[in-house]
């Protein structure tokens, strides 16, 4: 329990703070341009402190993919909403973007959620799921990107950070439920994961889906604040892995009446971040605009 826990806090850290030291790489590049998306990978990838960041991520997935080996999704997903705590706060130290009373709020709860997360699991009653679903994961991945590429147009000619938010989130989602299904081959096969592992679409469908997160998350980190931003993406994509990952893999809520409500009050309660953050105005943006192209 206590390393998979801890594991899943790391992943958070790591990819959050991978998003800020990417979120001050851009601030120093070029629009990006969504049309051009080779001169995209070579101006980002020609950047060292984008690279550092981009790096961070990777390790942030890697320790999510073995924390959720170890953790039933419902404790593990909403763990990483510790994320945008280190968003926000490191936006107001680092980037100097100004944070709202919305802002803090949304650290109070995803605090209090953390808290109640940790004291509704059973690690003796709660059991992992680890089988194999191919055709439920595929058919979730495929609806979810076009429903993400939909979102993302729209954004496109809102320039609400909300909706990038919530476009990432979705291919965040994705994410999040390949990774479950990595991790259960990992916990199912053990040394031998690996070579059965390459067998899957998995480990595939995760590269496209993580470059189209990719190309996603630079554009609209680009064009509005990482501070709303990040939360809806957080909030998007926990809420898109716990619902298709928890029915597709078996994997069943507490019994016990008190962890259960335990449970499912830290699940509402990191459900409404989206909800506060929607309702902040943007105000004026303080990063340059990507130009147009979509």
């Amino acid at each position: 329990m206590i390393t998979g826990l801890a594991v899943t806090l790391l992943s958070a850290v790591f990819y959050n703070i991978g998003l800020l030291v990417e979120k001050s790489a851009l601030s120093a590049l070029p629009a990006l341009r969504v049309r051009q998306p080779l001169a995209l990978l070579r101006t980002l990838f020609g950047r060292p402190m984008w690279l550092a960041g981009f790096g961070l991520m990777l390790l942030g997935l890697v320790c999510q993919v073995v924390g959720m080996a170890l953790l039933p999704i419902t404790v593990a997903q909403p763990m990483l909403a510790v994320g945008p705590a280190i968003v926000v706060a490191g936006s107001a130290l680092v980037l100097k973007e100004p944070l709202s009373r919305a802002d803090w709020t949304a650290l109070a709860v995803i605090g209090c959620s953390l808290v109640m997360l940790g004291l509704s699991y059973d690690p003796g009653a709660e059991r992992v799921g680890h089988g194999d679903h191919p055709g439920a994961v595929l058919a979730v991945a495929l609806l979810s990107g076009a429903l993400s590429i939909a979102i993302f147009t729209a954004a496109g000619r809102t320039g609400r950070a909300v909706a990038y938010g919530a476009a990432v989130g979705l291919l965040n989602g994705v994410g999040g439920l390949l990774g479950k299904a990595c991790a259960a081959v990992v916990a199912r096969d053990g040394q031998h994961a690996l070579s059965v592992l390459l067998l899957t679409p998995y480990p595939y469908l995760v590269c496209v889906f993580s470059i189209a997160m990719l190309f996603a998350l630079q554009i609209g980190l680009q064009r509005s604040r990482a501070a709303i931003l990040v939360p809806a993406q957080v909030v998007v994509g926990n809420a898109h892995v716990m619902i298709t990952g928890t029915l597709i893999f078996g994997e069943h809520l507490p019994a016990n009446p008190v962890r259960l409500a335990l449970r499912l009050t830290a699940l509402a309660v990191s459900l409404t971040v989206l909800a506060v953050r929607n309702g902040v105005p943007e105000g004026r943006r303080r990063h340059p605009q990507v130009a147009t192209g979509e």
